[in-house]
């Protein structure tokens, strides 16, 4: 019995000890929950606004707008698609129009931009540019008429001096070579000749054995059906057409447009024994054309045109004028006739480079029309040709337009500031930021009456501020609103052009 109150007695004191507990963590509790609804009721940070003598209870109804400042936004930064307009204007004002060779494509990125900015004031600008932009390739045709004209005369004052040295130069090789020398190389060249010669004729017999074991004795008398022609075309390989006429381009060719006759050459064959002959003729005919080639060249007689002109003929050919033309040569001084040729043609060289150094001319002896040196000589020949870009100039400078361009621009930036960084302030002054995480300033703009204050400083959302006058990081810039002080720097960027 006595044990058995003992435990009765300790079971009584354990209830005792923990409703004594739970009140004590009741009271916390409601401490705690009631310190914190004291908090949240003044979670609201505060601008004081008379200690900035700011007039906000008489204009009650006038929003101020706070804006969060971080390292990617700042309201009065120049907002950089500003700042293309402003660079592409520069470059087609201060460049001639014919020295950029990128002014369509700037033209066109700068109508771009200023159609993006959605500001009817942009509208005058972007009319001027498309005026620009018609005007710019009427121009180009008169540019290219003078381009022409010049490079004709170019390439034929050139062609002079590349003929006269070319006389000169085969002159003092006469005075200074051995007769010998051209007799040596003549009897190569006849042996040449013979050993090609050979060569033809035993690749013609062979395709011509070829076709022959095939041939149907009933056609053998046309044999003269089967016999190899060959035309061409004058052009790169990756551009032939497949056929031309009744020809077939030889594929095995490939620099150039070589056909021959290989549908004709089939069309006397049985069906059975065309595929055959077919290989027999691609085979030889492309070793065929090359021996020709290197031995005669080709003559195309249509156009009456000699193509391949250092065939091995043509080699001996010129050998044997060569050789002529120096047993001809009856002067006593040659010394002195050779340093006579050699200032000619010194000097030919000179006068010839002095025109390829001009800055008018591209690498590959072009006319360069973006060079100012043609500038200068069309605008000497063309003084009826308008400057493109003067409408848009006289537009970008005018101060009625820009200024309206620019303070349009100014208030649509403000306006459209990330909402997400925007925040409202009450005419009492009492303001919550939008998000928690830290910011690098705050800007409060007071439109109304043309001032604006920054805060600086990290802040963060998890207390509540109050900023007053007097605190050592606030700023108060009287006499501009913010879209006031941003215009200002969007003008100060426009004069810079």
């Amino acid at each position: 019995m006595h044990r058995g109150r003992l435990l009765v007695h300790s079971s009584v004191s354990f209830k005792v000890e923990t409703k004594e507990i739970v009140m004590k963590f009741t009271y916390k509790f409601a401490l705690l929950s009631t310190i914190y609804m004291l908090v949240s009721c003044n979670s609201e940070s505060h601008l004081d606004l008379s200690s900035f003598d700011i007039d906000s209870p008489v204009k009650k109804t006038d929003a101020i707008n706070g804006f969060i400042i971080t390292n990617s936004h700042n309201p009065l930064d120049v907002p950089e698609k500003f700042l293309k307009i402003q660079s592409l204007s520069a470059k087609l004002i201060n460049q001639h129009w014919l020295e950029n060779p990128n002014f369509i494509l700037q033209i066109t990125d700068l109508k771009m931009l200023l159609k993006s900015t959605n500001i009817v004031e942009a509208n005058t600008y972007i009319t001027t540019l498309e005026i620009a932009q018609k005007r710019y390739l009427k121009n180009m045709v008169a540019v290219r008429s003078q381009a022409r004209f010049m490079q004709q005369d170019l390439d034929n004052t050139l062609n002079d001096y590349d003929q006269a040295i070319q006389v000169l130069t085969r002159e003092l090789t006469l005075l200074e070579t051995p007769e010998k020398t051209y007799q040596d190389n003549i009897k190569h060249l006849i042996n040449d000749i013979k050993q090609a010669t050979k060569k033809y004729s035993q690749l013609s017999n062979k395709y011509n054995k070829s076709l022959t074991t095939i041939i149907n004795n009933d056609i053998t008398s046309s044999s003269d059906l089967y016999d190899l022609r060959f035309s061409f075309v004058e052009g790169p390989h990756t551009l032939c057409s497949r056929y031309k006429g009744m020809d077939e381009l030889l594929n095995k060719v490939l620099e150039n447009c070589v056909y021959i006759n290989k549908e004709q050459i089939l069309s006397g064959f049985n069906e059975e024994d065309r595929i055959e002959v077919s290989s027999h003729i691609d085979n030889f005919a492309p070793r065929l054309w090359n021996q020709l080639i290197s031995l005669n060249g080709f003559f195309d007689t249509n156009n009456n045109v000699q193509y391949f002109e250092n065939s091995l003929r043509q080699q001996l050919s010129t050998a044997r004028k060569d050789l002529r033309d120096k047993q001809n040569i009856q002067h006593i001084d040659i010394a002195k006739l050779v340093e006579n040729y050699q200032t000619k043609i010194s000097l030919l060289e000179n006068q010839r480079q002095n025109i390829l150094d001009n800055p008018l001319l591209t690498h590959d002896r072009k006319i360069d029309i973006n060079q100012s040196s043609f500038v200068q000589s069309f605008q000497r020949l063309q003084t009826n040709v308008k400057n493109p870009i003067k409408p848009f100039a006289q537009k970008f400078h005018d101060p009625n337009l820009s200024n309206a361009f620019i303070r349009a621009y100014a208030k649509k930036t403000i306006q459209c500031y990330p909402s997400e960084l925007i925040f409202t302030v009450s005419h009492t002054g009492a303001f919550s930021l939008p998000f928690s995480y830290k910011t690098q300033e705050l800007v409060f703009d007071f439109h109304h009456n043309q001032q604006y204050l920054a805060f600086q400083g990290i802040l963060t959302t998890s207390f509540p501020v109050v900023i007053k006058a007097g605190d050592s990081n606030v700023i108060l810039r009287r006499g501009k609103s913010l879209t006031e002080k941003l215009n200002g720097r969007l003008r100060e960027q426009w004069s810079k052009v």
